[in-house]
């Protein structure tokens, strides 16, 4: 075999070596696009991810925001009654479920029922206004643009709106309503779930939305208005289905020249508290089940399960009546009362008046008058939570406990008793007269 010299092998070596470089590029190229892919591949990925998420927002972080925003600020770590009031112009106390709360022209208080503050919230809100329901607060500006949702402990969530909130309203399903006026329309109605999901939006171009509420189901909600036509004012009530932007369900009209002061719904009956009148609707149909008229000034009302209690002053005998109608808004019984009558609340216990610095009790029928008589104060509101009172004074909330007992010696049944916590800081008095 002939071997080459160093001159051809160097040669031929070169010559092999060209196909090896050649092919080294092509991988290191096909390497760099397969890692651009890859890259490509990821950011895709990541950017639908994304995509997913922000469509899923509610779903994915609602459960985690009330956590994420609990409200942990406190004023005081005193329990006990009375609870000092911090100062304001104004004072408003609202039950929510076993708890109360507490507005003034600066923070929003919650209380549990031994008087443990749950938090104090700085809200900053110019003209603030509280609704309430078994389990949240609804909180707003009225006249501005805010509001926000709370649980007991919990921010669940807050929104800003374009235009002006004039009224608002959470349900027992705590759908909340939120009424804006606007410059093309007299009123605009937004429907929000627990969540702070938008969830409907109805527009009233000639007629001013007074009151809403919802049927405890998630769906349907009644709504109170007044407009004008040919020189007569219109009370309307609807019927509305949030999940449906067709028209209302029924409608139904007064011609009364009523206007709206009170509205409460469930699946069976609709009723309305107005200034000259009670209005009883069937739900389903809205039919009037009746209608019962007054004239003088309304100044409270109560709406219960299975009674309403109005309180007004009558024109033509300037006294003081209070009068119990049932579902149908039937009277069933009548009483007079203190012209400074001010809370008014009733259930299976009894009928409570707040006449300043006592509580007159009533029985069913508004019959077998008693007394609580707070010697400490002179009370503007209060609010019952099982068997006791919560009284909101000028400086201070008391708490009052009411019971019926029959004792050892066998004294009358029914005699309505109370006595109040006493802390450190005051003793409260109470005189038990019949």
């Amino acid at each position: 075999m002939k071997v080459p010299d160093l001159a051809e092998a160097t040669g031929s070596e070169k010559t092999a070596s060209k196909p090896k470089n050649v092919d080294l590029n092509k991988y290191r190229k096909k390497k760099k696009r397969g890692i651009l892919l890859l890259k490509l591949t990821v950011f895709l990925l990541a950017v639908i991810a994304v995509i997913l998420v922000w469509l899923n927002a509610a779903t994915i972080f609602e459960p985690l925001r009330g956590i994420a925003s609990k409200v942990e600020t406190k004023t005081t770590e005193d329990v006990g009654f009375p609870i000092e009031l911090p100062g304001s112009s104004e004072y408003s106390i609202m039950r929510f479920g076993e708890n109360f709360s507490l507005l003034t022209d600066t923070y929003l208080y919650a209380y549990d029922t031994s008087g443990a503050q749950n938090y104090a919230l700085k809200h900053g809100y110019s003209h603030p206004e509280q609704a309430t329901n078994e389990k949240r607060i609804l909180l707003y500006d009225k006249l501005a643009y805010n509001f926000a949702l709370y649980s007991k402990s919990s921010l669940i969530y807050q929104k800003a709106l374009e235009d002006k909130i004039v009224y608002a309203s959470v349900g027992d399903d705590s759908l909340a309503a939120i009424v804006t006026q606007s410059k093309r329309y007299a009123n605009i109605l937004y429907i929000y779930d627990d969540g702070g999901n938008w969830l409907y939006t109805k527009k009233f171009a000639d007629e001013n939305v007074m009151q809403v509420c919802s049927e405890g189901d998630g769906e349907h909600i009644i709504v109170s208005t007044v407009s004008a036509s040919q020189g007569d004012i219109l009370t309307n009530f609807y019927r509305f289905s949030v999940k449906s932007a067709e028209a209302p369900l029924w409608k139904y009209t007064l011609r009364t020249g009523s206007l709206p002061c009170g509205l409460s719904a469930d699946r069976d009956k609709v009723i309305a508290v107005c200034d000259n009148c009670i209005l009883s609707l069937s739900t389903a149909s809205g039919e009037q089940n009746g209608l019962y008229a007054y004239s003088g000034t309304l100044k409270n009302f109560h709406i219960g399960d299975d009674r309403v209690l109005v309180h007004y002053s009558d024109i033509s005998t300037n006294k003081s009546v209070l009068i119990e109608l049932d579902q149908t808004a039937a009277a069933v019984s009548l009483a007079y009362v203190s012209a400074n009558a001010s809370g008014l609340y009733g259930d299976a216990s009894g009928i409570y008046v707040l006449e300043g610095s006592r509580v007159k009790i009533f029985d069913e029928g508004l019959i077998g008058e008693r007394y609580i008589q707070a010697t400490e104060d002179d009370y503007s509101d209060f609010v019952k939570i099982s068997g006791n009172l919560y009284m909101l004074g000028y400086e201070t909330i008391g708490k009052i406990n009411v019971y019926r007992a029959q004792d050892d010696e066998g004294a009358e049944a029914g005699k309505a008793s109370a006595d109040t916590e006493m802390t450190s800081r005051t003793e409260s008095e109470l005189i038990i007269t019949e």
